[in-house]
């Protein structure tokens, strides 16, 4: 028997999430269902609208929005074009809308990005973030302790500081890193992990009576994104009590903290919408007939199972993600639905000469090109399916670290196609 549902979902990204939260809340009967939970454990857990102008330049910009323009006059096929400014805007406000439901804090600051840390000590600008993030500004001056833990894996306070030092940023930062206690017993541990450690009161009181005297002086003091996953906003509380200081976090290298939390708030405001959820399942194929989507068909643990919904969303991510194919012959293709994909056939010009190349590289321009209503459409231009909408990082058009828009398109496409779904 087919299932039918107003909205089906695919991918449980940060696009796949958004748009299934804003179909549930609208009381549709709305489900998503994907192979894993997306790429938000790997992601800052900020909002990336725009960072950079022109896509190679090394300044980071303060007002993303006034500078789309000039950025999208040198991005001819940008999935921006197809949104508009005061839709970027307003999709923007009802994200941070729709995740401070569910107490994440999110923050911006009317129109301009802002400026964090980043793991490496560079400037990451950034458009949305949570507060924890945001505290730690650089246009914010002043003096910084950057603590940090010998058993925590990949995240390096003394290159923190230099770099941001050596920058003239207007601020100065000292590099401090501390042994866990014995009774953690852990060597090599992971963000993820110890975010929890940070969640036992007894551990943050010996933290900070470990920095009772050297904070002394500094203006605030800044951790690696870890203090706490589940119950991040006591830890952050406790913590500031304790130490007595303003507190913030530094993104770290995957797995992302932030980027976890993110995606439990939003499953869990999905869930609490009267959305379904299925992990763990890969949609096999779709049947497009007479210009719409008839159903998908996905594996379940012991046999196949159709479905059938009015409306149907595809963000299953891009080459990286698994939203499209490819193999060493040079084709590309999106296996669902079979769409066309914008890409060349001859592999050898996928690539630029240089892995760290200014320009980026080809093949992270293919995708999925789209209509106004974001419909894929074929090489002439016309709509495949009516009732098929691609969002986020299937998109063709754009490279993500290209100006650092990433999140933006997902989040600004996820919304744009909510507003379809009638």
């Amino acid at each position: 028997m087919t299932q039918q549902f107003d909205t089906v979902v695919i991918g449980a990204g940060l696009a796949g999430l958004t748009t299934a939260i804003q179909s549930a809340q609208q009381n549709k009967k709305t489900l998503l269902v994907a192979t894993g939970i997306g790429a938000l454990l790997l992601t800052s857990g900020c909002v990336d609208v725009l960072g950079f102008q022109s896509a190679p330049s090394r300044e980071p910009i303060a007002n993303p929005l006034d500078k789309l323009p000039a950025f999208l006059a040198d991005q001819p096929h940008h999935p921006y074009h197809l949104i508009g400014r005061e839709k970027i805007k307003s999709s923007l406000n009802q994200f941070v809308t729709m995740v401070n439901q569910i107490g994440l804090d999110y923050q911006h600051r009317d129109g301009q990005n802002w400026f964090l840390p980043s793991p490496a000590g560079a400037v990451h600008p950034t458009y949305l973030a949570p507060k924890s993030l945001t505290q730690g500004d650089i246009t914010t001056g002043g003096s910084m302790l950057l603590v940090g833990f010998h058993e925590l894996r990949d995240f390096y306070p003394h290159l923190i500081s230099k770099n941001l030092n050596a920058q003239d940023l207007g601020i100065t930062s000292t590099p401090h890193k501390l042994n866990l206690p014995s009774t953690i017993n852990a060597t090599n541990i992971t963000p993820l992990e110890l975010a929890r450690v940070f969640e036992q009161a007894e551990f943050r009181q010996q933290l900070a009576v470990a920095l009772s005297s050297v904070a002394k002086g500094y203006d605030r003091i800044g951790f690696p994104a870890v203090l706490g996953l589940q119950q991040h906003r006591q830890v952050l509380a406790d913590l500031t009590r304790r130490v007595g200081k303003p507190i913030f976090e530094i993104s770290t290298l995957p797995p992302s903290v932030p980027g976890r939390r993110l995606f439990d708030g939003l499953r869990n405001l999905f869930q609490q919408a009267g959305g379904r959820l299925i992990i763990g399942s890969r949609v096999t194929q779709g049947k497009i007939e007479q210009g719409m989507v008839s159903e998908i068909v996905f594996q379940t643990s012991n046999r196949p199972k159709t479905i059938s919904a009015k409306h149907y969303i595809m963000a299953t991510g891009s080459l990286f993600g698994g939203g499209l194919e490819t193999d060493m012959n040079g084709r590309i293709w999106e296996p669902i639905f079979n769409l066309p994909v914008a890409s060349e056939s001859n592999r050898h010009v996928w690539f630029a000469e240089k892995f760290i190349s200014q320009t980026g590289h080809p093949v992270s321009h293919y995708g999925i090109k789209v209509n106004e209503r974001f419909n894929p459409v074929d090489e002439t231009g016309q709509v495949i399916a009516t009732n098929l909408y691609i969002a986020g990082a299937t998109l063709a058009g754009y490279d993500w670290t290209q100006g650092r828009t990433g999140e933006g398109v997902t989040v600004t496409s996820a919304m744009k196609i909510a507003e379809q779904l009638n």
